[in-house]
């Protein structure tokens, strides 16, 4: 069976049984837990809160890891996908996660879903923004070659140290007139094929 959740696909094996494990703690520690996971992986902690958290479960420091990552990786999960809290709460359920225990992730859900979701966008892949091209031409008589310059000037990469105000770079390469002719034709075939993409 498929779930939204996880992108319409099957829910991992380990996610199954550890939804049992879950169903054993009680609601109100998992409903603390799931606000604790949302805050730490929003950065905004780094706290271990989750040993006390668990500490009357009974489970073993595996365990509690293995709990741990999977309130992670539902919430997270959820968030990547955009699901609607309904959905998520009846597919929770559809997994033996009994209700009031699916509340708690709900909640949770709904309180940290914003903030997931702008999390996840900013540590996406993403190339440097290109802010200028220049280029000159260099012909040898002699050999009867051409070569082309290339200046790309693109934006600090993220995580650079510098933020948002950090400087550009500029990219230089040198090219024989095979190879431009060659990335000139590249170039053009991949934006058709972005044209061509539904927008």
């Amino acid at each position: 069976m498929r779930f939204a959740f996880v992108g319409g696909l099957d829910v991992p094996d380990w996610l199954l049984s550890e939804v049992f494990v879950l169903s054993k703690i009680s609601a109100v520690r998992i409903k603390l837990l799931c606000k604790h996971v949302v805050e730490r992986e929003l950065g905004r902690t780094q706290e271990d809160k989750v040993g006390k958290l668990l500490g009357e479960s009974k489970l073993d420091e595996a365990g509690v890891k293995a709990v741990v990552a999977a309130v992670q990786f539902i919430l997270s999960a959820a968030a990547r996908h955009d699901v609607a809290e309904e959905v998520l709460a009846q597919e929770l359920q559809q997994l033996g996660l009994p209700r009031e225990h699916t509340d708690g992730l709900v909640n949770a859900f709904r309180d940290g879903r914003a903030a997931l979701r702008q999390h996840y966008a900013a540590q996406s892949l993403r190339l440097p923004r290109l802010q200028a091209v220049g280029w000159a031409l260099h012909a040898d008589p002699e050999a009867g070659a051409h070569s082309v310059d290339l200046q790309l000037r693109v934006d600090a990469p993220p995580g650079a140290g510098g933020g948002a105000d950090a400087e550009p770079r500029t990219l230089r390469m040198n090219l024989t007139a095979d190879m431009f002719t060659l990335l000139h034709q590249e170039l053009k075939a991949a934006r058709d094929a972005m044209g061509a993409l539904p927008q």
